[in-house]
């Protein structure tokens, strides 16, 4: 199974002017936590619009998003600079984990991919991105 990266991600959910700069934030070691932290404050101005199917601060609450999770049943890239840190899990176990934070998280998975922003005061928006 090929895993997206963050090159895939950025191609794939990243709106185009906005591409080469996080790209390069990405792949440079010393600002890739940079690169995460603009998910904190600035996912609507980052995020492609066409590919959003749901968002809203109680997504991860909905029933669509459930049997979202429940039909994808796969191992999801994670980056947070919270505890969840980077790696492999789970998607359901990528996402419960996310919902206990505080911090960005992204979960990358082949076609899709699970935002949340940075909890802030009157909750933490949350996106769900697909491409074919």
């Amino acid at each position: 199974m090929d895993y997206i990266n963050e090159k895939n991600f950025v191609n794939s959910f990243i709106r185009k002017e906005r591409r080469e700069r996080l790209l390069h934030e990405f792949t440079n070691p010393s600002k890739r936590n940079a690169a995460l932290n603009r998910f904190c404050h600035n996912a609507d101005d980052l995020l492609d619009k066409k590919r959003i199917i749901m968002q809203g601060d109680d997504m991860d609450r909905r029933k669509e998003f459930m049997d979202f999770i429940s039909e994808h049943e796969e191992i999801c890239f994670v980056m947070s600079d919270d505890y969840l840190g980077e790696g492999f899990m789970p998607l359901n176990e990528a996402v419960k984990l996310a919902s206990c934070g505080s911090e960005a998280v992204l979960i990358m998975g082949n076609n899709f991919a699970v935002v949340f922003t940075e909890a802030m005061k009157g909750g933490r928006n949350k996106y769900l991105l697909f491409h074919d």
